[in-house]
């Protein structure tokens, strides 16, 4: 069951704008990428260009984002004609992906998680290490094999993740609630930590590191801090670098 971006494009734009992501998905992103002044960096699986524009305004020299969803790709062209960063942007899979350029960084906010087994995992792993230069690192933010939570705890947050079973491949839903209580949903697939430590070693990427993800330091009241207690808890999401 693959996830048609074309079809929810609009809806996915604004589930960016949820809270979580700003004080828990971002903030662990940025924290694990660090300094990126004047590196050159490729955003991979880049959707609408939520990241890929922060990327550039925090310093990085040259950004390319790359998405297989034609409407996302448009909407960031739109973004980028109202604001102009001078980000390059394509429409390509991943796997087949052909930029002739390495890079200092490469990054993702979600892409592994769509690999259905360890092939297709492999077969990224590849396409990453081909763009990469022998002093880069890779920097995602995936979902977390570990997690073990039943799916409504994280409703309060705008979402819910629901693993059919913790089997190698098996489908996890996604439910992203709006406003009106209308949702969509995303489905990823679980493979274990130690199937994406073999994919990356394969490919020759033995420095393979997950990070837990952070709330902000923004946030210091003790409500809220109490409010994110179940997501800082559970770990829905997680970080994971890989570099030579």
């Amino acid at each position: 069951m693959k996830t048609d971006y074309n079809q929810i494009s609009i809806e996915y734009q604004l589930s960016k704008l949820q809270p979580w992501r700003k004080h828990v998905e971002a903030y662990s992103f940025f924290s694990i990428l660090g300094d990126l002044s004047n590196l050159s960096v490729l955003d991979l699986a880049c959707g609408d260009g939520f990241y890929t524009r922060q990327l550039k305004l925090r310093g990085a020299a040259k950004v390319v984002g790359v998405d297989i969803s034609k409407k996302m790709i448009e909407l960031v062209e739109e973004a980028e004609k109202r604001n102009l960063l001078g980000i390059d942007y394509h429409i390509q899979d991943v796997i087949d992906l052909e930029i002739k350029q390495k890079f200092d960084v490469i990054s993702a906010a979600y892409l592994l998680n769509y690999a259905k087994n360890f092939e297709e995992l492999v077969a990224f792993a590849k396409s990453i290490s081909k763009h990469l230069k022998p002093s880069g690192r890779f920097v995602t933010i995936n979902s977390n094999p570990d997690f073990r939570a039943p799916a409504q705890m994280l409703r309060k947050y705008g979402f819910t993740r629901h693993n059919e079973s913790w089997t190698e491949g098996s489908p996890i839903t996604y439910r992203f609630f709006q406003e009106d209580n209308s949702h969509f949903d995303i489905v990823n697939y679980h493979l274990e930590k130690s199937t994406h430590k073999l994919a990356f070693e394969k490919v020759g990427m033995t420095k393979v590191n997950w990070h837990p993800v952070q709330l902000s330091p923004e946030l210091k009241k003790d409500d809220d801090k109490k409010f994110w207690e179940t997501m800082i808890q559970t770990q829905p999401i997680i970080g994971l670098s890989c570099g030579w």
